[in-house]
């Protein structure tokens, strides 16, 4: 008997130790939900401020327990979800350096083909920029090109733009020489956007945006 309580308490802790490592998957919130589908408050992850009316945003700053589709993100950026009306309005977030062109690639994945893009050049470390260059070109074909004359240089596309009738999603990228690889993503929807509720957008977009003629 006294074999079967130890095993049994085993048992308990091991499932507890499962459940206190579970992540919370930033890929399944789906924009336009009641917030109450998804209880951020009581997931100890985030912190909440409801400062504004009809405007809620939760904070997790260092992404602890956090991932989107199994892809680590950046501890030192955060991620900021923001609540408008009792519905996701937006999801903002960065995937961790090494982790950015999967991020890129399943972001494509998802969003398909984008609305419009802006290319960049940039020249990379020798030992990077191999690997690097194949990725982007596994991902963009027909966007991706070396430059001639320049070495160990490439242009890409640095940011997109997708635009699904409901909601607006843009990601950006950009490379460093030393093959570092930076990364933002926002997804909002059109009524949040339009009613200046979420940090860092402006509505109407700024005429210097590359997004002007899109975002409206």
């Amino acid at each position: 008997m006294k074999k079967w309580r130890v095993l049994v308490l085993v048992f308990v802790v091991l499932i507890n130790i499962c459940c206190g490592n579970k992540s919370f998957d930033l890929s399944s919130v789906a924009l336009g939900d009641d917030v109450k589908k998804y209880d951020f408050e009581n997931k100890d992850l985030f912190l909440k401020d409801a400062s504004k009316p009809d405007v809620i945003q939760y904070y997790a700053d260092e992404n602890k327990g956090l991932v989107y589709g199994n892809i680590p993100l950046d501890n030192t950026m955060g991620t900021r979800i923001t609540v408008y009306k009792g519905k996701v309005g937006a999801l903002d977030t960065n995937a961790a350096e090494k982790s950015s062109l999967d991020f890129v690639e399943k972001l494509v994945s998802k969003h398909g083909k984008p609305a419009a893009m802006v290319t960049d050049k940039t020249t990379v470390d020798a030992k990077q920029v191999k690997q690097i260059f194949e990725k982007l070109k596994k991902i963009f074909p027909d966007k991706v090109t070396w430059n001639q004359d320049e070495q160990n240089s490439f242009t890409y596309p640095s940011a997109f733009f997708w635009d699904d009738g409901k909601n607006y999603s843009i990601l950006s990228i950009s490379i460093e020489g030393d093959g570092k690889v930076r990364n933002k993503y926002i997804s909002v929807t059109r009524e949040a956007y339009r009613n200046n509720a979420v940090f860092g957008l402006k509505y109407p977009a700024p005429q210097g945006s590359p997004w002007y003629n899109f975002m409206k």
